[in-house]
């Protein structure tokens, strides 16, 4: 075989083979471009994700600054509560302990008879002692009934107020039990959402492995197909 049919065969093996490496070269970019599509698409899920969860620590934040006013405010309101059933019962004691075995009419009928008694008769001394310790006695029984009204008063008072508290209260407690419900299912949720995002990373660094490895695949083939049109340069100019 003469030179010229040598060149001319190395030519031909040489052009075979820059043919395929284009085609392994366009089937690697393709690789690389579906690498690259997927890996961008899995770091904006990423991303979505981070955005949803960066939401959550916000929310989270503010539903536990108002986790801690309310069990503040839940603590108060039931300390304000047991203070008025403890001031309710003190009240009821003293008005029990009272001496209210007389109609106020008849305490005051009856001491309006004495003073006149006093002030139309000539007594003696005894009698007028007895008469001064009955008075007494009845006046005593009119001051325990004004405290029975006081306290009667306060009684009637205090009623709207525990129940006003009462509700406070109640309102305070569920919302408290809203919140707690609401931390628990943030809680999960970025929980799920950070497994999400681990399993998304994941795939990503492994789209972008491949990406690499593609990538450094195709410079390996467009290095050899360089020197292999190169070569054939060469050839040609042999042949001339």
């Amino acid at each position: 075989m003469s030179i010229e049919e040598e060149i001319s065969r190395e030519i031909g093996e040489l052009k075979d083979r820059i043919s395929e490496l284009d085609r392994k070269i366009e089937e690697i970019n393709t690789k690389i471009s579906k690498n690259i599509s997927e890996r961008d698409k899995t770091h904006d899920k990423m991303r979505e994700i981070r955005e949803k969860v960066k939401r959550l620590k916000e929310e989270k934040a503010s539903l536990m600054e108002e986790s801690r006013a309310l069990r503040r405010e839940v603590r108060e309101l039931r300390q304000k509560l047991l203070n008025y059933v403890i001031e309710k019962r003190q009240l009821k004691g003293e008005l029990k302990n009272l001496r209210l075995s007389m109609d106020v009419n008849r305490i005051k009928k009856r001491l309006d008879e004495i003073d006149l008694y006093l002030t139309s008769h000539r007594v003696s001394r005894e009698e007028e002692r007895k008469l001064f310790e009955e008075a007494s006695k009845l006046e005593a029984m009119l001051i325990d009934y004004e405290k029975a009204l006081k306290i009667h008063l306060s009684l009637n008072e205090l009623s709207p107020q525990m129940e006003e508290v009462r509700r406070d209260l109640e309102e305070k407690r569920k919302r408290l039990e809203s919140v707690t419900a609401r931390l628990g299912q943030i809680s999960m949720e970025m929980e799920a959402l950070n497994n999400l995002y681990d399993n998304l990373k994941s795939e990503a660094d492994r789209y972008h492995s491949s990406y690499i490895e593609a990538r450094e695949e195709r410079d390996r083939l467009e290095a050899e197909r360089i020197l292999a049109a190169s070569r054939i340069y060469e050839l040609y100019r042999l042949l001339r």
